[in-house]
C-alpha cells in the first residue's frame, strides 16, 4: 500500500510540476493581438509597465504623418525577448500614432511556424520588427537594435538621428529616403 501512495504521490507532483512549467510559458503561432499575447506572457506585461523610452524618440514617432506598417514576428517562449519586446510596445503606446499599424505574428520555438510569412520576410531570429511605408521595407530590428529600440524605429520611421549610434551603420545601409542631413558622414573622399 505504502509502494502504490508513492507512486501516486510521485505521478502527482511530476503532473504539478509540468503544469506549472507549462503555464509559465505560452506558444503563440500565427496572427496575434497585443491582448492575447499580453495576457498569454505576464511577464512581457510587467517589463512594458516598467520601460520608460526616451521622450524625443517617442515624440518624433507621435509626429509620423504618414500610413505604416510594422510586422513584429515574436517569440512568445523567449523570455529573452522580454525587454526589447516591452521597449517596442511602451514606445507604441506611448507614441499613440495611429497612423502606425502593428501585425503581431507569434513564431513556434523552431522558428518554422507559421512557415509562409517566414519564409516570405526573410525572418531568421525573434524578436523581428519590419517597417514598411509607402510600399517599401524601410528597415529593420532584427534581434536586437542598434542603440535603443525607440531611437532605432525613429531613425527607420522619421529619420531622427539615433544618438550614440554606430555611424557605419547608417553609411553602409541605403538611407537616402531619410530626411536628414548627411553631409557630417558623407565628407568627400568618404565611402
Amino acid at each position: 500500500m505504502r509502494r502504490i501512495s508513492t507512486t501516486v504521490f510521485g505521478a502527482g507532483l511530476m503532473l504539478a510540476v509540468a503544469l506549472l512549467f507549462s503555464g509559465q510559458e505560452a506558444v503563440l503561432t500565427g496572427p496575434l493581438n497585443l491582448e492575447k499575447i499580453l495576457a498569454a506572457v505576464p511577464g512581457w506585461a510587467k517589463a512594458v509597465r516598467a520601460y520608460q523610452p526616451d521622450n524625443e524618440a517617442v515624440n518624433a514617432i507621435s509626429r509620423l504623418g504618414k500610413s505604416v506598417r510594422i510586422r513584429a514576428f515574436v517569440g512568445t517562449w523567449d523570455a529573452g525577448e522580454t525587454g526589447l519586446v516591452a521597449a517596442f510596445i511602451k514606445t507604441m503606446e506611448l507614441a499613440g500614432n495611429s497612423a502606425i499599424i502593428v501585425d503581431w505574428i507569434g513564431v513556434s520555438r523552431d522558428l518554422k511556424q507559421p512557415a509562409e510569412p517566414l519564409k516570405a520576410y526573410g525572418v531568421s531570429q525573434v524578436p523581428t520588427f519590419i517597417i514598411w511605408a509607402d510600399g517599401e521595407e524601410k528597415g529593420r530590428i532584427s534581434g536586437a537594435p542598434q542603440a535603443t529600440m525607440e531611437a532605432d524605429l525613429a531613425a527607420f520611421l522619421v529619420g531622427l538621428p539615433v544618438s550614440g549610434a554606430d555611424l557605419n551603420y547608417f553609411r553602409r545601409t541605403p538611407h537616402s529616403q531619410l530626411p536628414i542631413d548627411c553631409t557630417p558622414c558623407h565628407r568627400p573622399g568618404r565611402p
